[in-house]
Formats: C-alpha cells, sequence, structure tokens
C-alpha cells in the first residue's frame, strides 16, 4: 500500500503581510507503522509554538487522529479548514526518516516572510518525505513561483474525494504547552539536515522569486470549497 502526506489549509488566515487572503499551511506523513507526524510553522508570534518560528509537531496514531487534531486547532488560534491527501507515486519509496531530519531543521530556522514561511516548510518536509516531490504520479508544486500559501494549495491536484473539510471536532487531542510532546521523542535522535535545495552551494538550490507577489491576482488566491467533509 502506498504511503501517503497531507497539506492543512486554512484559506482565511493571515499568515503574510496581515492580509486575510493569502492563507496559512501544515503538514503530514505517514509512518511505516500507519501512526502520522504532523506539525506547523505557525509563526514567531504564536504563543504555543518553539519561541523560534512557531514550530510545533506531533506523532499520532492515525490520519483520522491527524485530522481531529488540526480540527482542535481552532481552540488553540491556528485555525484550520481543508485537508488534501496526497498519496506517494508508486514505486517511490517513502523517506520518514529523511523528512523527520528536514523537520529537525526546519524547528530551527527563524521565520521569514519570504523563503522560510509555513508553506516553505511544509513544501521541504513533504519534499524529503517522498524523495523529490513525488506524490499522486506528479511533482508537488515549487512555491518559487507560487509562494502564497492559496495560490500554492490550488496547484495541488489531487482527486475529488482527497480535496475535504475537516470533520466536526469531536475528540480531545493532545494540549500544547507540555513537554510530553510524543513527537519530540521521534525527532529527538534525529541531526538537522537542511535538504540540497535550501543549500545556496548546491546545484539543486531553489531559490524563492519574491518577485511573483506582483503577479498573483485575486483569483489565483481564492480556494475553492472542498465536496468532501471527512474521511472514512
Amino acid at each position: 500500500m502506498p504511503a501517503h502526506a497531507i497539506v492543512v489549509l486554512c484559506p482565511k488566515r493571515p499568515d503574510l503581510f496581515g492580509q486575510p487572503v493569502l492563507g496559512h499551511v501544515a503538514w503530514g506523513f505517514e509512518l511505516p507503522t500507519h501512526e502520522w507526524v504532523i506539525g506547523a510553522v505557525e509563526g514567531d508570534g504564536w504563543k504555543h509554538g518553539n519561541g523560534v518560528n512557531g514550530f510545533w509537531s506531533r506523532k499520532v496514531p492515525s490520519l483520522n487522529h491527524a485530522l481531529q487534531h488540526f480540527a482542535h486547532m481552532q481552540y488553540q488560534d491556528a485555525e484550520y479548514n481543508y485537508v488534501k491527501i496526497l498519496r506517494v507515486t508508486d514505486n517511490v519509496f517513502p523517506d520518514p526518516d529523511g523528512a523527520l531530519h528536514v523537520m529537525k531543521w526546519v524547528s530551527g530556522q527563524k521565520y521569514e516572510l519570504f523563503g522560510r514561511n509555513c508553506m516553505n516548510s511544509a513544501y521541504d518536509i513533504l519534499r524529503a518525505f517522498s524523495r523529490g516531490g513525488n506524490f499522486n504520479g506528479k511533482i508537488l508544486p515549487a512555491p518559487d513561483l507560487n509562494w502564497i500559501p492559496n495560490g500554492w494549495y490550488n496547484e495541488i491536484k489531487v482527486p475529488d474525494s482527497d480535496f475535504r473539510y475537516l470533520p466536526t471536532p469531536t475528540e480531545l487531542v493532545h494540549a500544547f504547552g507540555t513537554s510530553n510532546d510524543a513527537a519530540d521523542d521521534v525527532m529527538a535522535d534525529m541531526a538537522a539536515t537542511c535538504p540540497d535545495w535550501r543549500n545556496v552551494d548546491s546545484d539543486d538550490f531553489l531559490a524563492i522569486d519574491a518577485s511573483a507577489t506582483e503577479a498573483a491576482d485575486k483569483a489565483a488566491v481564492n480556494v475553492a470549497e472542498p465536496t468532501a467533509e471527512t474521511t472514512d
């Protein structure tokens, strides 16, 4: 069975420039045990984060638990609404350890408007997980020309059934602000690894084109509502 990942979105959060139409994204990916690691960079002003860039992460038992956790984020001053479920492309062996190494690196990066925001962090982790961004028979869109989170989310193509509303929050989830964070344990022995595409000395370096914001129009950042509400 193929491994899966998720990109979770709040289309109206003021993630950049304080504008409510740019959006905010988070990530998640499946472990070989079928547990999931989820997380996000919420920005350095978020009181529940790590104090560097608003990074948080959790290990949860299943996809449904992951979606419940994001559904409950509205009570933690970090609302999320939609999710896209990605399937690692057939014949691509996922690399959760590689994703965890990059996640550890992301957790220590200073939050930046261009190049180190929520979207770039999600992209880096999921690209590492799928060995190049190989999902659903396509390559995960790079954020260099889709740097507005809503616009980038629009470019991620999945079947209609895998573009969903988050479920109604009904379950208690792991609280923030505690030292008992299971995802800390899963990253404990991981070295922070900067991926090649973020290393300016690498041939694979991916530059962020900040001028792309001038070409973004309202239609590019509006997100259509999904048709499905919950997972099975």
